[in-house]
């Protein structure tokens, strides 16, 4: 996603807690893809939001907002991951310290992990933690 084509739109603001507030005529002036769905930042967050005002805060990934991989992005609630779907949707409760993308219907996820040091490229490397596999349902794999 190309984050130099986002416009600053009168009428939007986050409030403490992460929520957005975004006028109707700001709702109005959004480009929305094919599922119905725009990309926006509000301060140094990226959110999906709907033409109806629903709004996700999904994590940010290469400068953008998290992709849909297998149909599921990732997003922070209550500090922690969970997967929601393209109606912004949860694919099951948002329960780990961190999640990495579904891919053939497997993420890995972890437990007691954290962000460690960035790199000289400002990548960040997740360490420590208990790893596991998890399906689409949020169900821990052998």
């Amino acid at each position: 996603m190309d984050t130099d084509t986002f416009k600053i739109l009168e009428g939007c603001k986050r409030a403490s807690d992460g929520t957005l507030i975004v006028a109707e005529t700001a709702l109005a002036q959004l480009e929305y893809d094919a599922d119905g769905l725009a990309a926006v930042i509000a301060g140094k967050h990226h959110y999906y939001l709907r033409r109806d005002g629903r709004h996700l805060a999904v994590i940010t990934y290469d400068n953008g907002p998290d992709y849909f991989e297998e149909g599921l992005a990732r997003a922070w609630v209550d500090g922690q991951i969970g997967y929601y779907d393209r109606q912004l949707q949860p694919a099951f409760a948002a329960r780990f310290d961190w999640g990495w993308p579904f891919k053939d219907g497997i993420a890995e996820v972890c437990q007691g992990c954290a962000p460690g040091k960035p790199d000289a490229d400002g990548h960040t490397a997740i360490e420590g933690g208990k790893h596991y596999r998890i399906d689409r349902q949020g169900k821990i794999l052998p």
